[in-house]
């Protein structure tokens, strides 16, 4: 690892960092896509374990991104989108967001992936950084003998999204417990790694100092290594569409001049029902107000930013990824959860 601080740690201790293991917003295999999607905009996370209806065993984790993939693969999705748009009300036929969640998990080619609590922390950032997966399953680890250890060390944020990005799904503390006495799943997000690390940043000295374009990255550049953008003109359904292409969770939105404007994220699905299927035909900003999505200008950074300013200000700020601007506001590249944890390899 490049911060040999970091060689020391196991996911067992991150787990006991972040207290409240277990995964408790789940929804059964045989609920319908939307409940997924509301359940996960209700707690504002982009994943939730998934159980079988009739035997209460564990089945998989579905994320938004599985579900974005799903929903855009879908024939007809254009048909209904197409007919909501012209007579502004449902057609009243089956949607994609009626199908069933286990429709989604089959329709996916990996499982999440699982690992060991006794695991060092390195195999745990391999996961994340280089099969590129939101959250993991953590096996061999009994959720009564951790502790429900809270971070103060880290700063709560001063624009709040719900509860917490992410980790929310896991703290038993916030109540509305949905797990109906259901087998113990433990799982692991990125952005608890994250802010373990942000945690014992004392120990990472020159590590934090790389300045962002160490770990910027254009990961959905086009043909000239520039970084792909969508502009406000674009739909919605054509921006899901090449999220799932480019396989990013987010892109950037420009004016007609290049700027940043706002970001189109997989997260943005989540407030969709079968009745508002026509929004994904409109521009993305109509689609966002629409579902009255609040239009918030993206976390910035610029090239005086260092790693450890943009890690700081992910956590302060509940933001999953950072946009890289040139100095006429221009985004160049994107610096993400899994950009940060890959540093430290």
């Amino acid at each position: 690892m490049k911060a040999a601080a970091l060689e020391k740690y196991t996911v067992r201790d991150v787990l006991e960092y972040r207290g409240h293991p277990q995964l408790h917003r789940s929804v059964d295999s045989a609920s319908d896509i939307e409940s997924a999607l509301a359940l996960m905009n209700r707690h504002d996370i982009v994943s939730v374990p998934v159980f079988d209806a009739a035997s209460e065993s564990f089945v998989d984790i579905v994320s938004v991104y599985d579900i974005r993939d799903y929903i855009v693969r879908t024939a007809g999705l254009e048909d209904e989108v197409a007919h909501q748009l012209l007579s502004g009300r449902p057609s009243g036929k089956h949607t994609v967001l009626q199908d069933a969640v286990a429709q989604v998990v089959q329709s996916r080619k990996h499982a999440s992936p699982a690992i060991s609590a006794g695991a060092p922390l390195a195999d745990l950032l391999r996961l994340f950084t280089t099969q590129r997966h939101h959250r993991v399953l953590v096996s061999g680890v009994d959720p009564r003998h951790l502790d429900a250890v809270q971070a103060a060390e880290v700063p709560t944020g001063s624009r709040k999204r719900g509860f917490s990005v992410d980790s929310g799904c896991s703290a038993a503390s916030f109540g509305d417990d949905e797990s109906g006495g259901r087998a113990a799943v433990c799982g692991l997000t990125q952005y608890d790694v994250v802010r373990f690390i942000q945690h014992h940043n004392h120990e990472l000295g020159r590590a934090l100092d790389a300045p962002v374009a160490a770990v910027a990255r254009t990961h959905s550049a086009t043909k000239d290594g520039a970084l792909q953008c969508l502009t406000v003109r674009d739909t919605t359904l054509a921006a899901l569409r090449l999220l799932r292409d480019t396989h990013c969770s987010a892109l950037p939105v420009v004016d007609a001049d290049g700027r940043l404007v706002t970001e189109v994220a997989g997260a943005s699905l989540r407030r969709l029902s079968s009745g508002t299927l026509g929004l994904l035909g409109r521009p993305v900003l109509a689609y966002m107000f629409g579902l009255q999505l609040p239009v918030e200008g993206p976390y910035v950074v610029h090239d005086g930013f260092s790693v450890g300013q943009v890690m700081a200000g992910l956590l302060w700020t509940n933001c999953r990824r950072a946009w890289l601007v040139d100095r006429d506001e221009r985004p160049v590249a994107v610096v993400s959860l899994t950009d940060i944890l890959a540093h430290f390899m």
